[in-house]
């Protein structure tokens, strides 16, 4: 299932704001200490419906932004959750809300755009700074397969025959995005992937997205 939130934004949005987007989760989430502990069965997206400048982002119109997961009751306790607190920090505040059930999917292999960059971490040595992978490289379609078949085994789901890989007609003009979360450099990808596998599985990478680092706003799925 799928959360859509629709802001309104009384000041310029600055643009290391994804802190602020995961406070706001976590305090509609309540608490809920397997949102906290293992990995993230869950996704959101980049605010979207700004226009970048100088110091921030202006949402002159408001922002958009989603939140997904295949546990329907945790999102129904972010429906309660922005009840009780629609304001976020830095001038944000929820003016409307709206459900979308998952969309059919037949088992095949699902294409799809990104909401927010995918992120590939890469360890090569201990104690050593993790690589960033990109499309393109030997590794990045292997760790995004095995991410999901991870989530899928944590969901208590069969995870033969899923698969993720960058779509490859668009690889050569992907781009990279570095971005910031609390003070760690990161360097993520806008590139379509491809999802193969039986239509649970597919919804569930439409749900939780891709990559790693899902829970702070990376590799959601449109």
């Amino acid at each position: 299932m799928r959360l859509h939130v629709y802001l309104s934004a009384s000041q310029v949005v600055p643009f290391d704001y994804l802190p602020t987007l995961k406070s706001a989760f976590h305090r509609w989430a309540g608490h809920n200490e397997a949102l906290h502990a293992g990995l993230s069965l869950y996704s959101y997206g980049w605010l979207h419906g700004g226009r970048a400048g100088r110091g921030g982002i202006r949402f002159a119109e408001g922002a958009s932004w989603f939140i997904s997961a295949p546990d329907e009751t945790l999102i129904q306790e972010l429906v309660s959750g922005v009840v009780r607190a629609p304001a976020l920090d830095l001038g944000l505040a929820v003016r409307d809300v709206r459900l979308q059930r998952a969309p059919e999917f037949a088992a095949s292999e699902q294409p799809f755009r990104v909401a927010s960059p995918v992120f590939i971490k890469h360890e090569t040595e201990k104690g050593k700074p993790a690589d960033h992978l990109l499309p393109g490289h030997a590794l990045a379609d292997e760790l995004l397969t095995d991410t999901l078949r991870h989530k899928l085994r944590q969901a208590g789901l069969d995870d033969a025959g899923a698969a993720v890989r960058f779509d490859p007609a668009f690889i050569a003009s992907a781009k990279s995005k570095l971005f910031a979360y609390k003070q760690v450099q990161c360097r993520g990808s806008i590139c379509p992937v491809l999802v193969s596998g039986s239509a649970e599985q597919i919804q569930f990478a439409w749900e939780v997205g891709v990559g790693h680092s899902t829970g702070i706003g990376c590799g959601a799925l449109v």
